[in-house]
């Protein structure tokens, strides 16, 4: 038999649940633009009724019910888009630091402009040209070792640019380690304080709001892969390697790689801190610095020091076939390191210390022939010959060396509008992600206010039975049995 006080519990049951549901519609509006907040709904259900099911009582008239709880507050969560988004934003930050890196290159080539390699090329072959009609004026000779200079210039300071842009890129994978190592800190507290929430027997959706967001900032660094055990506490890691496991963290550092690098310098290698194993990473921004330095950078320093190679070789080879205004053989007109070797490699890394060999305008080769030990007066074929490089076909391939080298730009432009339109394509799949994930994790101001109404409508109505219940309780204390008062 049920209590007479049944409906004034059945009606604090409705005003506590309706009560409880205004406040999470209230903390919901609060956080509508707290980035990676969740919205939060709490799920009605109808309280165990009664009596309870017995073998030998059967009641005639059916279960009475008991009212409403509320019976867990849900996070509105999609896992499989949350995986999705981690994924191509690991991607797009792949690319985007390729993008960024590739268009520094860009800048320090500086193509086409009045101060690049290009334009100092050209310079160089039209004052030869001009030397080759005038052989013995001073000023043209001294244009032509002004010119080469600038050229040299040209050469040294591309290549001292992209081995600082190299340099550089190590200490930004320092700091993207460090980095790394702080958020996974602070992912690894926040498994403690949700599992001990969890064995509580209460919901931390904050907290688990804030750990997706760490996850989500994580993913865009570096390719992670997560999986949540029963306690709620996710363990994450790296390629297959654990960097967090409950509250606790496996660093990641940084030391100089054993590699054998050419062109030669301090190469600094991701690794376990620990173990000193190397960390194999496959994604996001930390992949995009990596591949960049040691892939894009170090390539185009090598296409840089083939083409100085050859500028060297084939300059030299035909001015040292000539005879200067003092009659003297021509020596190498380009060196490298200061010595005059005979044959120039791309392994001597000739574009960082490319240089003028010639002292004075009067050491340039410019005649082909002597006549009883003298420059023949008027003869300019060893500067029409150098001049005439600017045409000749001297490259493998049947390349110009003003061709070979607007190949070298043409690989970065091409190198530099892949990476762009990856960057584009990518921004389109997150942004399409990112939609999809606001359209059920986001908080709807429309539809928080309607909640707001249907929880204080029901308010209000529970609040109507508890009056009447009070009301007819009123009636049985005070009014019943006083008949013959």
């Amino acid at each position: 038999m049920r209590t007479t006080f049944s409906g004034i519990e059945i009606a604090r049951r409705a005003l506590q649940a309706q009560q409880l549901s205004l406040d999470i519609v209230g903390h919901n509006v609060a956080n509508a633009n707290t980035p990676g907040y969740s919205r939060q709904v709490a799920v009605h259900k109808a309280s165990s009724p009664y009596p309870a099911p017995q073998f030998t009582h059967n009641p005639v008239n059916g279960m009475i019910g008991t009212g409403v709880e509320i019976s867990q507050i849900s996070r509105m969560r999609d896992e499989f888009i949350e995986t999705r988004l981690r994924h191509e934003k690991h991607n797009h930050n792949y690319w985007q630091a390729l993008s960024d890196g590739l268009e520094q290159v860009e800048l320090i080539f500086n193509e086409p402009s009045d101060s690049g390699i290009h334009y100092a090329l050209d310079l160089f072959w039209d004052s030869l040209n001009e030397l080759s009609k005038n052989p013995e004026n001073e000023a043209t000779r001294e244009v032509v070792l002004q010119r080469g200079e600038v050229l040299a210039e040209s050469v040294r300071h591309v290549r001292f640019q992209l081995g600082k842009l190299r340099d550089n890129m190590n200490g930004v994978i320092d700091v993207k380690v460090n980095e790394i190592n702080s958020i996974a800190a602070r992912i690894a507290e926040l498994n403690k304080q949700i599992v001990k929430v969890n064995v509580s027997g209460y919901q931390p959706n904050d907290l688990m709001d804030k750990r997706d967001e760490l996850l989500q900032e994580l993913s865009e660094i570096v390719n992670i892969e997560t999986v949540c055990d029963q306690f709620g506490a996710v363990t994450v890691s790296i390629s297959g390697a654990t960097i967090v496991q409950r509250n606790e963290v496996f660093t990641l550092g940084v030391c100089s790689s054993k590699e054998d690098v050419f062109p030669n310098y301090d190469r600094q290698e991701v690794i376990w801190q620990g173990s000193n194993v190397p960390a194999e990473i496959t994604g996001g921004e930390l992949f995009g610095i990596i591949s960049f330095r040691d892939n894009e950078i170090q390539d185009f320093i090598t296409d840089l020091n083939v083409w100085t190679a050859n500028l060297i070789n084939e300059v030299n080879s035909r001015h040292e076939k000539g005879y200067d205004l003092n009659s003297d053989p021509g020596k190498a007109f380009f060196t490298i390191n200061s010595s005059e070797a005979d044959e120039v490699s791309a392994g001597d890394d000739p574009s960082l210390t490319i240089t003028v060999n010639l002292e004075n305008a009067l050491e340039i080769a410019a005649s082909s022939q002597l006549d009883n030990g003298e420059v023949v007066a008027g003869n300019g074929d060893i500067a029409l010959e150098l001049a005439s490089l600017r045409n000749q076909p001297v490259i493998e391939g049947g390349s110009t060396l003003s061709q070979s080298y607007n190949a070298i730009i043409s690989r970065l432009g091409v190198k530099a509008m892949e990476a762009n339109n990856m960057v584009n394509n990518e921004e389109v799949l997150v942004s399409h992600l990112e939609n999809l994930r606001e359209s059920i994790s986001g908080v709807s101001l429309n539809e928080e206010m309607a909640d707001m109404i249907k929880f204080q409508h029901a308010y209000a109505a529970a609040a109507r039975i508890m009056t009447a219940m009070d009301q007819a309780l009123d009636t049985i204390i005070y009014r019943l049995g006083v008949v013959g008062q």
